[in-house]
């Protein structure tokens, strides 16, 4: 087990660091990310994947009717909760920026956003079950439209999107 936010790290050690959907949730991500490039031996690669939230805010980018719109308002109250915890909705446009402050050189970035994937079904079920308390204690929908919209997205009958996904990486000199 290691806590990338408060543990150390092996010094010099890898050729290639990864990590995905990690430091957005960090909140000591600037340490974290120190001690990732710091575990690098000279000439490795440090390859950074987490999503931007605030980039494009919406599950749902071709609304026609009501499901659509209940998709995109339990989004925004998902994204609320995240906020609330700590994560950081806009780090994925900032990642080449953080890797060149860190030392790295070669940096560069990529993005990806489905707009219709089954697969973005599966994970946008999975996120809205394991935050339904929160959403409904928060007051940003109700027990009735958190299940009104699982079932919409179980049925298929909803195209799912993702924030995209920044993938950002670079080497140690």
């Amino acid at each position: 087990q290691h806590d990338v936010g408060a543990d150390d790290a092996p010094q010099g050690l890898f050729d290639l660091v990864h990590a995905r959907l990690v430091l957005i949730h960090v909140p000591q991500r600037e340490v974290a990310l120190e001690r990732m490039v710091g575990s690098l031996r000279p000439r490795g690669w440090l390859l950074i994947e987490d999503f931007d939230p605030a980039m494009q805010p919406l599950a749902c980018v071709d609304v026609v009717g009501l499901e659509q719109r209940l998709e995109n308002k339990v989004r925004a109250g998902v994204r609320a909760l995240l906020a609330q915890r700590g994560a950081d909705l806009e780090l994925g446009r900032r990642l080449p920026r953080l890797l060149r402050a860190a030392g790295l050189v070669e940096v560069a970035a990529d993005a990806f956003m489905p707009l219709a994937l089954t697969a973005g079904s599966e994970l946008e079920k999975a996120n809205v079950n394991q935050v339904r308390d929160g959403l409904i204690a928060g007051g940003h929908v109700t027990a009735e439209e958190v299940d009104a919209h699982v079932q919409a997205v179980g049925a298929r009958r909803l195209d799912v999107t993702t924030a995209p996904l920044i993938s950002a990486w670079g080497r140690r000199p």
